[in-house]
């Protein structure tokens, strides 16, 4: 197995983010390429078998759908120009069209009906063989059809579902590949997602070290560890606000 979902990051200061995500969360660097003037262009951390790439905000071009999110994700595929075309059939809205980068890799970008942002192309991030551990979790107001448009326009599969007290879905788990993404439906928490539509969930052994260094480190956090029937975990906040959890959490799939 390899991780193929990344979170996309922009961050206000690429630099501080990575020195920060380093010595709070524990992320290792494995790359980093700045910019001609010192800013962070692209950079992928490591934790485990996870990996996220991130950049400094002010570096992304005015014109790129990009420029006006500070978070979304990257997903890795074989064929790209026929994921595209499924997802062009399928109503989906192509904010960037396939496009042969400088880097090596033919890419698209996509925005989804709730506004996430996504970007499918053939770049492999770093990432090591391993079971995938970082989990992107993603807002919907209306989780049922969050779920029939990503398997009709991008192929996911859905593998697991919690159903709502409305009749609805509280909680999903959809799998493209060897990865895994969240679906989350229903009331936001404010003290957790505040303004956020996106979440990162990363799997760790021991949550509760990871809470105490995280605290420690000045991490704002917005849920003390916590125990449910299926996991212990903890939330917190990075330094630009993005919200993280860590867990003993498993996806079904």
């Amino acid at each position: 197995m390899k991780p193929n979902i990344f979170p996309a990051l922009r961050y206000r200061d690429g630099h501080a983010a990575i020195d920060w995500l380093v010595r709070v969360f524990g992320f290792e660097a494995l790359a980093v390429f700045d910019t001609p003037d010192g800013d962070v262009g692209h950079a992928e951390l490591r934790l485990d078998a996870g990996v996220v790439g991130l950049n400094s905000a002010a570096k992304t071009p005015a014109g790129s759908p990009w420029a006006g999110v500070g978070q979304g994700l990257y997903v890795c595929l074989k064929d790209v120009d026929a994921h595209h075309d499924r997802a062009k059939a399928a109503g989906a809205e192509i904010v960037t069209p396939l496009t042969d980068q400088s880097y090596g890799s033919r890419e698209y970008a996509v925005r989804d009906p709730a506004g996430h942002l996504w970007g499918f192309g053939t770049y492999d991030m770093q990432a090591p063989d391993g079971e995938p551990n970082i989990f992107i979790g993603l807002h919907y107001p209306d989780a049922r059809a969050a779920l029939a448009f990503l398997s009709r326009a991008f192929g996911f599969q859905t593998t697991f579902e919690v159903p709502g007290s409305d009749g609805g879905i509280a909680h999903a788990e959809m799998k493209l590949g060897d990865g895994t993404i969240f679906i989350d439906s229903g009331p936001r928490t404010p003290a957790d997602w505040g303004d956020k539509i996106e979440a990162i969930h990363v799997r760790v052994a021991d949550p509760d070290a990871h809470h105490a260094r995280a605290a420690a480190a000045g991490a704002t956090i917005t849920k003390a560890p916590f125990d449910t029937p299926w996991a212990r975990g903890y939330h917190a906040r990075d330094l630009d606000g993005f919200l993280w959890g860590f867990s003993t959490y498993k996806p079904k799939s």
